[in-house]
């Protein structure tokens, strides 16, 4: 049992998911122009269901990146489309952000209970 329950623990296995597909993004990006790579991701809800099934601590680590089926490949082989994972990118990063300041709120309220209500 966590000290700071199964909200903060879902939260930070949410964020380190999220942190995880971030990387994978850039990597897509990256490759954009590389001749036979696949563009990947992460399938978010299996991983979630995964960490918490096996408690681990760190769900981002775990993750494993899946080659997007739905993605055109062209020619070369290349199935990225760079201009679809700059708005996967940028969604990305507002859930991060979002998911940051959820849990700084959190951490804030449980400092709050310790300094008994003085901040």
């Amino acid at each position: 049992m966590s000290i700071f329950g199964s909200v903060i623990q879902g939260l930070s296995q949410a964020l380190d998911l999220y942190e995880a597909r971030h990387k994978i993004l850039t990597e897509n990006v990256a490759n954009a122009e590389t001749p036979g790579y696949r563009a990947r991701d992460v399938d978010f809800g299996s991983a979630l269901r995964q960490a918490f099934e096996a408690g681990t601590t760190n769900a981002g680590e775990q993750a494993e990146p899946v080659v997007d089926a739905r993605a055109t490949v062209k020619i070369d082989g290349n199935s990225v489309d760079i201009d679809s994972e700059m708005a996967r990118l940028s969604q990305n990063a507002l859930k991060i952000v979002a998911l940051s300041q959820i849990l700084a709120k959190k951490y804030a309220g449980l400092r709050a209970v310790i300094n008994d209500g003085r901040s």
